[in-house]
């Protein structure tokens, strides 16, 4: 090779050598990864109903709310309210409580034009209308799963991650706040196992510090629920061989409580 030649394109890759190592100082350290979020996809909250297996019907029916959740039209909180309102519709239905289910039902299809789940959701309340008629509690149940996975599908597919999360939220917090006092009132170590779900929870909280859009993590009931959840978490955490207190699924009880109360200021 010429040797003029060689040193030329000597020069040149070093020139760009120079260039390249400038342009990364420009760059501030992290921003790369910093820019970069990752919401974690979240498990059915009714691996915690498992524990209604060992329930009688009538006990179960005790455990659905006496009164229907309602909250103001927001997005927020129609996303929370359409999560803990599935929760609930899937325990009135192991309860055989076909008024509470009608109500559920209703309150759940008010909640889609925000969320632009109108078609899915509409959906479900037909096919649960039919089904509470014919008292066919089998196949709702199973209408239930199937319409709760479409719904997260479409919010995870579309990147609504934010609701995504919300939405999910309100089913774990409802079923954990359901099942935590339908154990209290029959205490009984062994099947508090179901509420050791400490994946689930360490992933709700990454999830919600994720969430960065202002109009909700300015809200007030964000703020609260994202501590109040932590809180969750940390008695999760807090298991003896996965079982839990009387004392511990009080507490479980009353920061769910406080959730749920939040997300209806």
């Amino acid at each position: 090779m010429n040797k003029r030649l060689f040193i030329a394109i000597v020069l040149v890759i070093m020139l760009a050598l120079v260039a390249c190592k400038q342009k990364d100082a420009e760059i501030p350290a992290g921003t790369e990864s910093g820019s970069i979020t990752t919401f974690a996809p979240l498990p059915s909250f009714r691996e915690v109903y498992a524990a209604l297996d060992q329930v009688q019907v009538r006990d179960i029916s005790a455990a659905v709310p006496s009164t229907t959740y309602k909250t103001r039209q927001e997005e927020v909180r129609n996303a929370f309210s359409l999560g803990l309102l599935t929760a609930d519709a899937v325990l009135a239905a192991k309860g055989r409580d076909k008024g509470k289910l009608a109500d559920i039902s209703a309150q759940m299809m008010s909640l889609t034009s925000l969320l632009g789940l109108e078609s899915e959701v509409n959906r479900l309340g037909d096919e649960m209308k039919t089904m509470i008629e014919r008292e066919d509690w089998e196949n709702l149940d199973k209408a239930l799963d199937f319409h709760k996975a479409d719904v997260e599908s479409k919010l995870w597919e579309s990147e609504n991650f934010d609701n995504y999360t919300l939405m999910l939220l309100g089913g774990w917090i409802e079923a954990a706040n359901r099942v935590a006092w339908l154990i209290h009132e029959d205490y009984d170590a062994e099947r508090t196992k179901v509420l050791s779900q400490k994946g689930t929870f360490n992933s709700l909280v990454q999830n919600l510090e994720h969430v960065s859009t202002p109009h909700i993590v300015e809200q007030d009931a964000f703020k609260e629920t994202l501590a109040l959840t932590k809180e969750i978490q940390e008695i999760i955490d807090q298991d003896t061989n996965r079982t839990y207190s009387k004392n511990q699924l009080q507490k479980i009880i009353t920061k769910t409580d406080q959730i749920k109360a939040a997300f209806q200021k």
